[in-house]
């Protein structure tokens, strides 16, 4: 959870409604997450099925973006909106830890299952558009275990910081941990940047370069063989077949779960489509 963030109250500063922006294609949880918001005195924007439907003019505090949309989507979707200028809470009712943890590391700024009930969205919110970041029991999860299996060599997080992953993953509030542990709002509001900073340095460790990602577009996304791949590139194949030998390296690295034995090409396309690469 967030800080002082039980109030419900969706003001910004100076009393300013927060805005919002949905960018979901199921109407049921569209109409759920805007109800919500509006009762909590949010200025909810006309909801957009896709993020080609948003209004490019349009300047909301934050935008709730599903993980799961036509067209742009995923982790592209939520970098899409960080060059904007947009901050984001991220949903979904089916995304893996690690699309979730790619939103995190293109610059979602927390994340709430679509499956919670909609009044944990509004504190998610009114955290964000202060310019802070929201963890749910979800993401605290995730974090915690990604921190575990991927330890940074420099500036990983601290004790603290840990203590404060467990107990969040546990569903305890973060008001209630500062309670107990005697954390200042703006120390802990320090360790939640430090938080997702690690994260998001945790997955570009590990995230593939230009030209691997255009590798893994040419034989993952559209089917083509080394030699074409080679000669759309202006590459060896030899080359195109190392590219791709360390983007099975790299999906390995970032996804513990996968089959040692997966050949290079398929995961360059099960990451390609995962990326949201076309």
């Amino acid at each position: 959870m967030t800080l002082s963030s039980q109030d419900g109250r969706g003001r910004g500063e100076a009393g300013r409604p927060v805005s919002v922006a949905i960018v979901e294609d199921h109407p049921i949880t569209t109409e759920s997450l805007a109800a919500r918001f509006a009762g909590a005195g949010f200025s909810v924007l006309a909801p957009a099925p896709r993020l080609e439907d948003l209004d490019v003019a349009a300047t909301p505090d934050v935008v709730v973006c599903d993980l799961h949309l036509p067209g742009l989507s995923g982790a592209a979707a939520v970098a899409e909106l960080h060059r904007r200028g947009l901050l984001v809470l991220a949903t979904s009712g089916v995304a893996t830890p690690d699309e979730v943890l790619e939103a995190i590391a293109a610059r979602a700024h927390g994340f709430v299952d679509k499956a919670a009930p909609s009044h944990q969205f509004v504190p998610a919110v009114i955290a964000i558009a202060a310019g802070g970041h929201h963890i749910s029991t979800r993401l605290a999860g995730f974090l915690l275990d990604d921190a575990q299996r991927r330890p940074l060599s420099r500036d990983e997080i601290d004790s603290t910081e840990r203590d404060l992953l467990r107990g969040l993953a546990q569903g305890d509030l973060m008001d209630e941990l500062c309670a107990e542990w005697d954390l200042s709002p703006p120390t802990a509001r320090r360790h939640l940047d430090r938080i997702f900073d690690a994260a998001r340095r945790r997955r570009r460790l590990h995230r593939p370069s230009p030209r691997e990602a255009e590798v893994m577009i040419l034989i993952g996304c559209r089917g083509l063989t080394y030699r074409e791949a080679a000669r759309e590139m202006k590459i060896r194949e030899s080359v195109v077949a190392d590219y791709l030998r360390t983007v099975r390296t790299k999906y390995l690295a970032s996804h513990p779960e996968a089959p040692p034995s997966i050949a290079p090409s398929n995961a360059a396309g099960q990451w390609a489509r995962e990326l949201g690469f076309h």
